[in-house]
């Protein structure tokens, strides 16, 4: 499928005019990969092994690595949970947090897609231990869940049909609530606070009215399939055999839709939530094919990754020598902005501590201080408040600041002259080498000139990120900066500080 996919592209890229950009660096696709499958960079000792090795399969092996990883479940996890929760949902941290482990334990065990839809579309039980956050943090309002469930697994925009007629579509005000009307019979106990106790259950009152009138709505499916009509079991229960009928193309369209979203930077239909009709994607073939591929194969969400990220667009360079194609030609692979969790994971990578309570913490608060940094279709969103975080927050500062550093002290092993620092500094932070001209310039600036008094102060901000570094040949982390020049103290921490605050450093090549 993945030729068949290069094919459909190519065809497209003749049509217009358009030749496809040749492939990536190595590094990049390292980086990229690492990124968009497991949210997280590669450390600079993986760097470096990928690029020495030879063989011609490497890619598909750090694909399928990736993939196998806890990473790529974990990142899965806050993917899913992100898209199902409402943006202000940081005070739904610990229900969330139940959702995300629920969901990472579907994600590894690789459990087919549309059965990972219905088992959390009937969960019971309290919001703290798994799904039914979902429910709770949508108030248990059956308008509210239709309209999240119809946008995140249908790829349906039905709220706009909430008090009228879809304006722009063919659902009706009917249709909208005959599908609210599902979630109906779903009661939140009068303690389900999302902090609290409480359960989520499925009782046998309780109906929804169309507005405006005193008209109950029954239950009633957004389209005619081969199970459709069934009276059997829970609304809910009812709603998922639908919802999930191989007849019924909206899951497996939106998840794939999706899925490319993820990896190529826009959808081939944008939104994402609003897949009226196939006619409006950029490739209404490709589309359908994969669509069909990913149900035929059993909802593999696994196994469209790896169709995916094995086509020659996946591997792309983001620079066009001709210029800058249309974007939606994915004649060149876009440069995505990290989101904040990706931001604050690469942080705390080049911090060297990823693992503790501690640290997960200060990640959270920083993600929350971040907001959203990647919006629809790809754009940047980053704000006044999220460039002040990046350039003057604690966190930053003290991943750079030469007093506490583990990278930086790791820096003054003997055998490492000022090449090999410039070099590891790159590795560990954008993830390749640097050039020939940036390893030139470095050199001659600090060579040339005295570096003057470092102006930051000294903060704890921060330090709950740092810890010893990995992938340094040798790296001590007992070294002291007394045993340092003052101008090598200081134009390393600034140089990591610009790195980490350089465009490159948040965003995916």
């Amino acid at each position: 499928m993945s030729a068949r996919v290069d094919v459909l592209l190519d065809e497209h890229l003749r049509e217009i005019g358009w030749p496809a950009a040749g492939w990536c660096s190595d590094a990049a696709f390292l980086r990229r990969a690492s990124l968009d499958l497991t949210g997280t960079p590669p450390s600079a000792s993986t760097v470096v092994d990928f690029l020495q090795d030879t063989s011609n399969d490497k890619r598909d092996a750090l694909v399928e690595r990736l993939l196998d990883s806890p990473g790529a479940a974990d990142h899965l996890a806050k993917t899913w949970s992100g898209w199902m929760l409402p943006e202000e949902a940081s005070q739904f941290q610990q229900a969330g947090q139940g959702l995300q482990e629920w969901l990472r334990n579907r994600f590894a065990e690789n459990l087919r897609y549309d059965r990972l839809v219905s088992d959390l579309l009937i969960a019971t039980g309290p919001p703290q231990s798994g799904p039914t956050a979902f429910f709770v943090s949508l108030e248990g309002k059956p308008e509210k869940i239709a309209a999240k469930t119809s946008r995140v697994f249908l790829g349906l925009q039905l709220d706009c049909a909430e008090c009228h007629d879809h304006p722009f579509d063919k659902w009706t005000q009917q249709d909208f609530w005959g599908f609210a009307a599902y979630f109906a019979q779903l009661s939140i106990s009068s303690d389900a606070g999302m902090m609290r106790g409480g359960d989520v259950i499925d009782v046998s009152t309780g109906e929804v009215v169309l507005p405006g009138s005193e008209e109950s709505v029954v239950p009633k499916p957004l389209v005619q399939t081969g199970q459709t009509g069934l009276t059997s079991g829970t609304r809910r229960q009812r709603l998922t055999l639908w919802l999930t009928a191989r007849e019924n193309p909206f899951v497996a369209r939106a998840a794939v839709n999706r899925v490319w979203s993820l990896l190529f930077g826009r959808g081939l239909i944008e939104p994402i939530d609003d897949m009226r009709n196939l006619e409006m994607a950029s490739h209404p073939e490709l589309l359908r094919e994969l669509s069909e591929h990913f149900a035929d194969t059993g909802y593999d969400l696994r196994e469209l990754f790896k169709t995916l990220t094995r086509t020659e667009a996946y591997r792309r360079a983001t620079l066009h020598e001709s210029g800058t194609p249309p974007e939606a030609s994915f004649a060149a692979m876009a440069a995505k902005p990290l989101t904040q969790s990706q931001l604050t994971t690469a942080l705390a990578l080049v911090a060297r501590q990823v693992s503790s309570d501690e640290n997960e913490a200060a990640q959270f608060a920083l993600a929350n201080q971040l907001g959203k940094l990647r919006g629809d279709s790809n754009e940047a969103k980053l704000g006044m408040v999220s460039a002040l975080v990046t350039l003057h927050g604690a966190a930053f500062d003290a991943v750079s600041r030469n007093g506490q550093s583990r990278l930086l002290k790791a820096l003054q092993a003997p055998y490492m002259d000022r090449t090999q620092q410039v070099r590891w500094l790159f590795l560990s932070t954008l993830s390749r080498e640097p050039t020939a001209d940036e390893q030139r310039a470095f050199s001659d600036l600090v060579a040339e000139h005295a570096v003057a008094a470092n102006p930051r102060e000294t903060t704890d901000g921060g330090a709950a990120i740092l810890a010893a570094p990995e992938g340094l040949p040798n790296s001590d982390a007992s070294s002291n900066d007394a045993n340092l020049s003052y101008s090598d103290a200081v134009w390393q921490s600034d140089l990591l500080w610009a790195l980490i605050n350089s465009t490159e450093f948040a965003m995916t090549p």
